[in-house]
């Protein structure tokens, strides 16, 4: 499989959640609200910055990084988005590795929230969650193992659902 198709693999659920989410959901909800740096710090073994939007006015997605150089750790992504759309993403991933195959993909489930899956696509992973009306995505981008990157993600999940 081309990195080409692995990275339009990995895009799906983040493409057709956000075109399933709604403009005003969550409007009052900051990403970078949902976790701490030292929370994040904790799990993931570096001190991390404080937060940052990828623009000031959308505020459903937060990026934490370490310090450049010496980290495994690159960066921690939290996004936002609604049940309705979590539900479309899964749906969507399912068919499409349906009908593509699996082409080094997997999904598996997690033990976080009321529903929430792991999204493999060659080194890179996600957790996807749902609690209620709510629904998230953690990643930890790193040069290390997937199931390391996948503890690292189910127990900031954990820390996010247990504020909801």
């Amino acid at each position: 499989m081309s990195a080409c198709q692995l990275r339009a693999l990995w895009t799906v659920p983040l493409f057709f959640s956000a075109a399933a989410f709604p403009s005003i959901a969550f409007a009052d909800t900051d990403a970078c609200t949902m976790l701490t740096p030292a929370e994040i710090g904790s799990v993931v073994g570096v001190t991390v910055a404080a937060g940052t939007h990828v623009t000031p006015t959308h505020v459903k997605t937060c990026t934490w990084s370490p310090a450049p150089g010496g980290s495994a750790i690159k960066s921690v992504t939290i996004f936002l988005q609604t049940a309705a759309a979590y539900d479309s993403g899964k749906q969507q991933i399912t068919a499409a590795r349906a009908a593509a195959g699996a082409n080094g993909t997997s999904i598996k489930s997690a033990a976080v929230g009321d529903d929430g899956y792991y999204f493999v696509a060659g080194d890179q992973v996600g957790l996807l969650v749902k609690k209620g009306g709510f629904s998230f995505k953690v990643a930890v981008y790193a040069t290390l193992p997937v199931d390391k990157k996948e503890a690292m993600e189910l127990a900031l999940a954990k820390a996010v659902v247990a504020k909801l």
